[in-house]
């Protein structure tokens, strides 16, 4: 029998699909933690990073080339199951350079641990038992925070939403 021209990898057993729900995306102390367990938040949605180049104009004679120039990554938002916790987990993030109720700004050295985070991403195969795919964000910080409005007439659940703006990303 003929094949039909779609060898692209897609006659495979089933585990060869990157799946849309199967993924964790980890921000140390704040989200999807193992290490300090139920404390964090868990992840609804996220997304992979997405990178643009800037654009570098060159005149010649009578015509204007382009060639590519500075990477500029673009912020990422991740939303995240708002649980009952004694403290929410993004406030805490937050408080460690901002404290509203002192009108306060804490100044933070750059890179600081304590603001500034690796976040990682990992995809993984269409069973759920191997990474196939693994992000790291570099120099990663809460750009903002939505908390998201409250509804009497709905019965959904509090989510939190934050961006995060980052040096770069890249995969391993």
């Amino acid at each position: 029998m003929a094949k039909m021209g779609l060898q692209f990898g897609l006659e495979g057993n089933g585990k060869f699909c990157k799946r849309q729900f199967r993924w964790e995306f980890t921000i140390p102390e704040v989200a999807a933690d193992r290490t300090v367990g139920v404390n964090a938040l868990p992840p609804e949605k996220a997304s992979r990073p997405q990178l643009a180049f800037k654009e570098m104009e060159v005149k010649h004679l009578h015509e204007d080339i382009f060639y590519p120039a500075k990477p500029d990554w673009k912020p990422v938002t991740i939303t995240l199951y708002d649980l009952a916790h004694s403290t929410n987990p993004v406030w805490e993030w937050v408080r460690k350079i901002y404290r509203p109720a002192l009108n306060q700004y804490v100044f933070i050295e750059p890179n600081s641990p304590d603001f500034i985070k690796e976040c990682n991403l990992s995809l993984y195969n269409g069973c759920g038992t191997e990474v196939v795919e693994r992000w790291i964000w570099e120099d990663c910080w809460c750009q903002s925070v939505n908390f998201q409005t409250l509804d009497m007439t709905q019965n959904g659940i509090v989510m939190c939403e934050i961006t995060l703006r980052y040096a770069r990303a890249y995969i391993i």
